[in-house]
């Protein structure tokens, strides 16, 4: 999958690289520090020493090899007080005792507010579906898929989409119905009204021998949902983005090892006296302190 994401946007092939092996979270976390920085110092170039302590809180190794991860994220550039740039592999020259600066490519300094809004969905979406220490499965693509199009993730869902139907040969119907509605809204989104009817059609017209349950997906009410949303369109009338709903997971009985872990975690929690700060409730934290703070101020710093 490495090789088919390189050609994607540089922070959406992180996204789908983290989602193939969720080992890779602190990825995300470099970046969800950033943006923390960025708010608090109100300007899109910040210490670097403020940056990795931030991400160092998590991660015991990651100070002693951020040079690796920012070189292989390709996302940051750093300026020391003399004017030197580093980029890319230039990044392994700096010395850490030197004050240094970092910034995020130029590309997105221009709209940090999306930025923002867009990590804390990708990392909400890893934080549902992390799977560590196993394959990645056709259900876990399944309804990965499906949380990507209800946050409006249009463009990583059909990279992501268009790797899982070759992937999981059997689910390829249900992928490339999600392809068709992911361009349907991402056009619609963008105001690009042009006849956006074929889409939804395709779309419907794949799911509609499916069954109306779906690895957990209830894809009776998408069919109904995509069958109002055609008479709309055909009526010239305004429609909104539909969401894909999941059948209550009470349904799927809690294993009896994954009960037997969650006791001894809270046996373990009452003789400490407390929760500790691991990476599941910090990446909560970090996720719910973004999206209020993006509630409460819309107006990041901007550079053209």
């Amino acid at each position: 999958m490495l090789d088919y994401i390189k050609e994607t946007d540089k922070l959406q092939s992180i996204f789908l690289e983290v989602l193939e092996d969720t080992s890779k979270k602190e990825l995300l976390l470099y970046l969800l520090c950033y943006v923390q920085l960025v708010r608090k110092e109100g300007k899109v170039t910040v210490d670097l020493d403020q940056f990795l302590r931030c991400a160092s809180k998590n991660f015991i190794n990651t100070r002693n090899s951020w040079k690796d991860v920012l070189v292989e994220m390709n996302l940051f550039t750093i300026n020391d007080l003399y004017g030197n740039t580093y980029t890319g592999k230039d990044i392994y020259r700096i010395d850490e005792r030197d004050v240094n600066f970092i910034r995020i490519d130029q590309k997105y300094c221009r709209d940090i507010n999306l930025l923002g809004s867009k990590i804390a969905k990708y990392w909400g979406i890893i934080n549902r579906v992390s799977h560590y220490g196993r394959s990645v499965t056709a259900y876990d693509a399944v309804c990965t898929s499906a949380l990507m199009f209800n946050e409006g993730l249009y463009d990583e869902l059909e990279n992501y989409c268009e790797f899982q139907k070759e992937r999981f040969k059997k689910e390829a119907v249900f992928f490339e119905a999600l392809i068709s509605l992911a361009s349907a809204f991402k056009l619609y989104s963008r105001q690009n009204n042009r006849n956006i009817v074929p889409y939804v059609r395709d779309c419907l017209n794949r799911i509609i021998n499916l069954g109306d349950v779906y690895y957990n997906i209830n894809l009776g009410k998408l069919k109904g949902d995509l069958s109002k949303v055609l008479k709309k369109l055909q009526k010239g009338k305004a429609v909104e983005s539909v969401k894909i709903e999941f059948i209550n997971r009470g349904d799927r009985e809690e294993s009896v090892w994954r009960k037997l872990i969650k006791s001894i975690k809270g046996i373990f929690k009452r003789i400490k006296g407390g929760k500790r700060w691991t990476l599941t409730n910090s990446g909560t934290v970090c996720y719910y302190s973004i999206e209020a703070y993006l509630r409460r101020q819309r107006n990041f710093p901007r550079e053209d």
